[in-house]
């Protein structure tokens, strides 16, 4: 894994971080719930940041060299977890915006990464 990837996972955690705390208003997840207000903007927040987190995760344990590899590992994971909830009858709302929270994440995480590797 290269230092500008890492620096740009970094970046992009911060950001979904910040995302969730504007979306929960600093709230606890669990009173969210038990109130109601868990929205699909909660959601996709959540998603955000729980995929760029499962990635630095596996960044971290595997060979450094194969970066790229790991990435399109998780990406392949959240696209896939995305689509099986898209087929459901009825999908879940906030799942929905969970997953594609996630996939969304990664993709701008990969094409972020390629365009540092191209410069």
């Amino acid at each position: 894994m290269t230092a500008s990837l890492m620096a740009i996972l970094e970046q992009q955690l911060a950001a979904a971080e910040q995302a969730v705390m504007a979306s929960t208003g600093g709230a606890a997840w669990c009173q969210l719930q038990r109130d109601g207000r868990v929205t699909g903007g909660v959601k996709y927040d959540e998603g955000r940041l729980a995929a760029l987190m499962a990635v630095r995760r596996r960044l971290r344990s595997a060979d450094p060299a194969m970066w790229q590899q790991a990435l399109a590992a998780e990406l392949a994971q959240w696209q896939q977890a995305l689509a099986d909830v898209q087929a459901q009858p009825k999908p879940a709302m906030p799942w929905l915006a969970y997953r594609q929270g996630g996939v969304d994440a990664l993709t701008a995480l990969q094409e972020a990464a390629a365009g540092s590797i191209a410069h």
